[in-house]
């Protein structure tokens, strides 16, 4: 086993991961939603390889914020933040970035409103002019 995939299989035993478990059938996979959400931004912005692993990468964080309750949001978002952005960022990179992240919880809500699933783990690879994400996610409980 690479070291990348020995580190993977650490974040997702300190998630509480015993093994993988594939995607059921017909239920959603996680790559085909991440990419359904980026796609319009992909197609305007994603020239290059980096821009298209940063809008996976917002797309992602922008994900995962929206699974937490509206109250733990703006806490969670400005550490997304802080993590993406470096910390001599102007604030026209954070705006961006959070209107980034608006646009894709605006898509989320209305493509997949009750998919419940957090991304623990992803891995983009472009080549060829070709995106391919993989994925790893996990289910998120109902809170009452």
């Amino acid at each position: 086993m690479s070291n990348k995939a020995k580190e993977r299989w650490k974040r997702l035993e300190a998630l509480g991961a015993k093994s993988e478990i594939p995607t059921p059938e017909g239920e959603a996979k996680m790559s085909a939603v991440i990419t359904q959400l980026a796609e319009p931004l992909l197609k305007q912005h994603g020239t290059n390889a980096q821009r298209a692993e940063t809008i996976i990468s917002l797309t992602v964080a922008a994900w995962n914020k929206s699974m937490f309750p509206c109250d733990k949001q703006p806490f969670i978002e400005k550490e997304l933040i802080d993590c993406i952005i470096p910390k001599d960022g102007n604030a026209e990179d954070i705006g961006i970035a959070i209107d980034v992240m608006d646009m894709i919880a605006e898509r989320r809500e209305e493509l997949f409103p009750n998919l419940r699933k957090v991304i623990v783990d992803y891995e983009v690879d472009i080549s060829g002019g070709r995106l391919n994400l993989n994925v790893t996610s996990a289910p998120v409980p109902d809170i009452d």
